[in-house]
């Protein structure tokens, strides 16, 4: 099964075999019992094997003839496409005409006499629907504007490239996961990916082939950052399955619940769940008998539950509880009693001040018993001691607070927070701003929304940094949305900045950008900045002549919509290791942190690197608000939010960050973006 340990502590399975998992857990036990038939328990059609002939001399050959610089039908493959540029028939009729003179006759010519008509029906129109799909990727490819070679090169990817990646649980089991992908193409001008997989069955189950391709997806991003869109193409349906990369992004966040599940069949942590599909155990040969096998288990899957539901991730505490206690409450319950017993066996003697359930985290509150010498400093030095006794993956994040000391630990299942979800529950709130220049942040640990309004002086320019995983990508896409959600409908304009092109790939058609597209260049970003103070000072020559001294009161004034500006830059750093722009880049950032908010200009520097090299003291100094991701160590956590503020490195990751202004933090957890949220207006 592939699902033996490579270590002691870590867990390896295969991509095809977590997805039996999402089928149904018990499945893939007695997979790894043995039983080989396991995998094809609620398959439908005429099977695998006729799928791999069609990818392996189809739809593979093709990919490999694309990718290969030595092969002879490269040339024919760089004539169809450069064809498409010069005019003459459409892409789809080219590509039809070479793939079926080329590979799919060849095909037939060699396998034809093994495989009956029905078949041989399902991969012809399995090929014309993939062409389909294919031209319609490849005519927003601009061939006649690249190098034949080098479009060559960036668009077809290898096939079957092997790709791994490790999963680290909330309890800290580690899952390593490989896998091959079928297909991949990648357009170099919009940084879009799409990601094809070749089904030659159906599945009573399509959540199921879905999940592996999710976490095809999964391991896509984890290897280059960028996210795909998926298609699925069935040889015996007439239709793809086709998911934009932003759909696929709200999906993946079922993933955790699938992996943990995994790891529970692969320890054998008895009872097992059983298939949230009952139908799948009518033609299961191991009905009846799986109860004795893996226990008696009355709740299907979560994971399998949430992945084919269209939930989109909402909480994972249990509704059927009438007694109005949550599976968080009762956790955060259990959870004081072990941070109290510990306390004790510690010599610390505390009392109970209660819980509070977050999106990510659980507060613990307690109060030090002074008369026994019990302090503040003495719980706080204790955090690596609190994490062995209370079986936690990171130390807690202990915290003096009003009243009380905070002691954060993670929740065993994390709710996902989407962005709509986010700006309807804070609608109603007071403290939302009344500004022209708000979004919401993330969430506090009382249920409550944090907004951020950029003509606020504390909040006019924000410094963010975080490692990779600590969500700083899905955060950025978040600010872009909330805003264009938020602000008055053309309010705002953005100059977004992405030297890795992997951050903003799904905001590239927006038509809020000042600059048209999303900017990957290095030059091409310090001309936008240039620019960007040249049309501020200009401002301020059109507000003195008006007699204002703020945007908003110009645009009263003179009945103008002069719309804010936000510049966002994600991994700064790769600018300021350019030879020759360090400097001016400090001189750009310096002169809009400093008059850009009266001018209606905001600026957002996001780096994965947040040491003094990177962030240095005048940029440090001129960005107020600070935002701080899990980062690798104290240091760094000290860098973005200030002396003494050390905690970043013991966050959850996944959009769980610290914010601050360099004398107080907050915890919050960050919203999930879909670019879907935007309506049609938004885009070009």
């Amino acid at each position: 099964m592939g699902s033996r340990k490579k270590r002691d502590d870590v867990q390896a399975l295969s991509v095809s075999d977590a997805a039996l998992c999402q089928r149904c857990p018990r499945l893939l036990a007695y997979r790894g019992e043995g039983e080989r038939g396991a995998w094809k328990v609620g398959i439908e059609g005429s099977g695998e094997k006729y799928g791999s002939l069609f990818h392996k001399h189809i739809a593979g050959a093709f990919f490999d003839a694309a990718a290969d610089p030595q092969s002879p039908l490269r040339g024919e493959i760089r004539a169809v496409l450069s064809g498409m540029c010069a005019g003459g028939a459409p892409i789809r009729e080219r590509l039809e005409e070479l793939i079926r003179t080329r590979f799919f006759l060849p095909f037939l010519d060699r396998y034809a006499p093994k495989l009956d008509t029905g078949r041989v029906l399902s991969m012809a129109r399995g090929t014309s629907i993939w062409v389909g799909c294919m031209a319609d990727f490849l005519a927003g490819v601009p061939f006649d504007r690249l190098d034949p070679d080098e479009a060559m090169d960036c668009v077809f990817l290898r096939p079957e490239r092997t790709l791994q990646a490790t999963y680290i649980s909330s309890d800290g089991r580690v899952l390593a996961l490989s896998g091959r992908y079928d297909a991949l193409l990648f357009n170099p001008d919009s940084c879009e990916a799409t990601l094809f997989e070749f089904k030659g069955y159906r599945c009573s189950d399509p959540s199921v082939a879905l999940s592996q391709t999710l976490i095809y997806a999964w391991l896509i991003r984890n290897a280059t950052g960028i996210l795909p869109t998926v298609q699925i193409v069935y040889l015996e349906e007439e239709r793809p399955g086709v998911f934009p990369s932003s759909e696929v992004e709200s999906m993946m966040s079922a993933l955790p619940g699938l992996f943990d599940v995994v790891l529970d069949v692969l320890e054998r942590r008895l009872p097992l769940p059983v298939a949230v599909n009952s139908e799948l155990c009518l033609q299961c040969p191991w009905n009846g008998d799986c109860s004795g096998d893996w226990g008696t288990a009355a709740e299907p899957s979560a994971a399998s539950e949430n992945m084919s539901s269209d939930s989109g991730g909402e909480s994972c505490d249990d509704p059927g509880d009438d007694s109005g206690e949550t599976s968080c409450d009762a956790e955060g319950r259990e959870r004081m009693g072990q941070l109290l017993g510990a306390l004790k066996d510690l010599g610390l003697s505390v009392s109970d001040a209660g819980v509070v359930c977050g999106p990510c985290f659980i507060r613990l509150k307690v109060r030090p018993d002074a008369s026994s010498g019990t302090t503040v400093k003495k719980i706080g030095n204790r955090a690596d001691d609190l994490q062995v006794q209370m079986d936690l993956p990171l130390p807690p994040m202990i915290q003096a607070r009003k009243g009380y000391v905070s002691v954060d630990v993670p929740r065993l299942r994390r709710e996902v927070l989407p962005l709509e979800k986010l700006i309807r529950q804070g609608q109603g709130e007071r403290a939302r701003p009344d500004s022209e220049a708000v979004f919401p942040l993330g969430m506090r640990v009382d249920g409550s929304v944090f907004w951020v309004d950029l003509s606020e002086p504390s909040m006019t320019s924000i410094l963010i940094g975080g490692t990779s995983g600590s969500g700083k990508s899905v955060l950025l896409r978040s600010v872009v949305v909330g805003l264009l959600l938020c602000v008055p409908q053309n309010g705002v304009g953005f100059t977004l900045v992405d030297p890795k092109r992997v951050t903003f790939t799904d905001l590239a058609g927006l038509r809020a950008l000042e600059e048209g597209r999303v900017l990957c260049d290095a030059d091409e970003a310090m001309e936008a900045l240039r620019e960007a103070v040249e049309e501020m000072e200009r401002r301020y020559e059109l507000m003195e002549g008006a007699r204002v001294s703020h945007l908003t009161d110009y645009n009263v004034v003179t009945g103008e919509r002069l719309r804010r500006r936000v510049l966002i830059i994600d991994e700064y750093a790769d600018l300021m290791t350019c030879k020759g722009t360090a400097k001016e880049l400090e001189l750009f950032i310096q002169r809009i942190c400093q008059k850009g908010r009266a001018a209606g200009f905001h600026l957002l520097l996001a780096t994965q690197r947040p040491d003094a090299k990177v962030v240095t003291g005048v940029i440090k100094a001129n960005l107020q608000l600070r935002i701080a991701l899990k980062v690798a160590s104290k240091s760094n956590s000290q860098i973005i939010l200030g002396e003494g503020f050390t905690e970043a490195q013991c966050l959850l990751g996944h959009g769980d960050m610290l914010v601050g202004d360099g004398s107080y933090v907050e915890r919050l957890q960050a919203p999930l973006a879909d670019a879907a949220l935007l309506g049609q207006e938004f885009w070009n």
